[in-house]
């Protein structure tokens, strides 16, 4: 039998509100990082109730809904921007304060850790974070509101994507989950590409914010060696040195 997820605390209930709005483009994104800030910080029902209050309502009237619009001709789509997280036995970090996704993310983790909370973020229509895991792992929270995809190839490690582990010397994975926003369906569509070697990454839906205590929607009980056991390591490369001294033996005795 599936848990349900926990109930909503006032404040997150706020912040889904706010996000929807968002996401539906009743607000724009300064007004959205106004409110989530303020969210944040709001110590009581009555001040998550008095933010919400506060913001304007819908430009959307009536008569915009009953008398139909021109059709506007396609705009001229717009090279993909790029940014680069970086982590070299260090941290990225992006889990306090709204921040922007661009359309294409090329994280590294080489010895570190990232550490994303998308509830937070401004996303686009359609975004692609590149992961690239050696001996190092990454956290990426996203929002269940989101239509997410997770492709891995992992080498002596493991990924826990959206509840699913895998893991071992070598192994792949794709797993996918539908957001679902006000209209039936997501408004943004995140695919996640990660590539670990000794390395690993989790991938979880949330409710809420990290910061405003969300609860994971799916996890595993444990991620599958984020980090690939150094000793079982050790021993497969022992184990292949001594292969290849048995063969190499065999081979001279054979022309002997």
């Amino acid at each position: 039998m599936q848990q349900q997820p926990p109930a909503l605390t006032p404040q997150q209930e706020a912040i889904r509100q706010v996000r929807e709005r968002y996401e539906t483009g009743d607000l724009p994104f300064d007004r959205f990082e106004y409110a989530l800030n303020a969210l944040l910080q709001a110590q009581t029902p009555e001040e998550c109730e008095a933010i919400v209050r506060e913001l304007p309502s819908s430009p959307v009237s009536a008569l915009d809904v009953l008398v139909p619009q021109p059709v506007a001709p396609p705009a001229p789509s717009a090279p993909r921007r790029t940014r680069w997280w970086v982590a070299f036995m260090g941290g990225v970090r992006r889990m306090s304060r709204p921040w922007r996704l661009v359309e294409q993310t090329i994280a590294i983790a080489v010895m570190g850790g990232i550490d994303v909370d998308l509830s937070l973020a401004e996303l686009p229509p359609q975004g692609v974070i590149r992961l690239f895991a050696l001996m190092g792992g990454a956290q990426i929270y996203v929002p269940r509101s989101v239509d997410v995809s997770v492709r891995s190839f992992v080498m002596l490690g493991g990924v826990d994507a959206l509840g699913e582990g895998n893991g071992g010397i070598i192994s792949f994975s794709h797993e996918e989950s539908r957001g679902l926003g006000n209209a039936g369906t997501a408004l943004h569509q995140i695919e996640i590409q990660v590539f670990a070697l000794m390395g690993g990454a989790q991938v979880v839906q949330m409710d809420a914010p990290v910061i405003a205590g969300g609860k994971p929607v799916v996890s595993n009980s444990a991620m599958l060696s984020a980090s690939f056991d150094r000793h079982a390591l050790h021993d497969l490369h022992r184990a292949e040195r001594q292969a290849r001294r048995e063969l190499r033996r065999q081979q001279r005795h054979a022309h002997d």
